[in-house]
């Protein structure tokens, strides 16, 4: 699942415990980020470095 918050795009795994916190709570304590690796030029940001890296290897063809 990705969500748009602050221009960058957060990427989680769908219904996991890190997507709950981030809807309670908003921006995670431990984060990964790629700058400008996203969709259109977008910074990636998730706080979980593999779904991030998967999410990152489904862009790139």
């Amino acid at each position: 699942m990705t969500k748009v918050e602050d221009g960058r795009l957060w990427v989680f795994r769908e219904d996991s415990e890190e997507l709950k916190d981030f809807q309670a709570h908003g921006e995670s304590a431990k984060q990964f980020t790629e700058i400008g690796n996203g969709p259109e030029g977008m910074t990636v940001k998730s706080d979980d470095e593999k779904a991030l890296k998967d999410y990152l290897s489904t862009l790139k063809k």
